[in-house]
């Protein structure tokens, strides 16, 4: 594991099968820009080429780069999978430096999106990158509402510090809105790329479990999901109230 003065951050995941089968999956990430450290094969498939299926708008699409940097950072999880059911029940670890995340029975496509959600955000994509600051308090197993807040409440440090730079800030969270509708069109592009690198589909409804979540958080922004307006109420107080008299 990578210790406190390491260049590289770890997670070390555990699938524990049925079968007795145990497969480990380690991510490392450089600790300071927390780019994923590519362990492949140095193989290129060809539903990794960045034409294929190329996303809506894509930032790389005038780069030059012959090959998605998403799609072969996750062609080495995604081919150790590419036979396994997406409602297979597995038992799964996460060991970090700080503490290790353990949950029994989970199906496999809620695990794989655990972890590919992970490797996506640090690939290198220009559109995912907004998401890269969560990876530092990676929450493996959180709630749609956990993982609400903490996109929400990511999005909004992200405005301090752009104040603190000089920066126009965000309060209205429009941004954010942009960011997860760019990743719908993400996701689903990524779906059409695994369905060529897959015999079934717990990798492709991993996927699509990020991509709910991604459809999530717009409308969040515009309503009330998960009570958050009442979890706040201390904050909604008039200033007059909380003086002592």
């Amino acid at each position: 594991m990578s210790g406190e003065n390491s260049t590289q951050i770890s997670f070390k995941y555990t699938f524990k099968m049925s079968d007795s089968k145990s497969f480990d999956f380690e991510i490392l990430l450089d600790s300071k820009t927390l780019t994923y450290q590519t362990v492949n094969s140095g193989a290129r498939p060809d539903w990794t080429d960045l034409s294929y299926h190329m996303c809506e708008n894509c930032a790389l699409a005038d780069s030059g780069l012959p090959a998605c940097p998403v799609a072969i950072n996750l062609q080495d999880i995604v081919t150790t999978f590419r036979s396994v059911v997406s409602y297979d029940l597995v038992d799964i670890s996460i060991m970090t430096e700080d503490r290790t995340y353990s949950k029994n029975k989970v199906s496999m496509q809620s695990g794989l999106s655990s972890i590919l959600g992970i490797i996506m955000v640090t690939s290198g994509c220009p559109s995912l990158d907004y998401l890269r600051p969560m990876v530092k308090s990676h929450l493996p197993f959180a709630t749609i509402n956990e993982s609400i807040y903490r996109a929400m409440s990511m999005y909004l440090l992200a405005q301090f510090t752009r104040v603190k730079h000089g920066l126009d800030p965000d309060w209205s969270l429009k941004g954010l809105t942009d960011i997860y509708t760019r990743i719908d069109s993400i996701n689903i592009s990524m779906v059409k790329r695994l369905q060529a690198a897959t015999e079934e589909d717990a990798s492709l409804n991993a996927v699509v479990i990020l991509d709910s979540f991604a459809k999530m958080v717009p409308m969040s922004i515009e309503g009330n999901i998960g009570g958050l307006d009442t979890l706040f109420w201390p904050y909604l107080k008039d200033a007059a109230e909380s003086e002592p008299s």
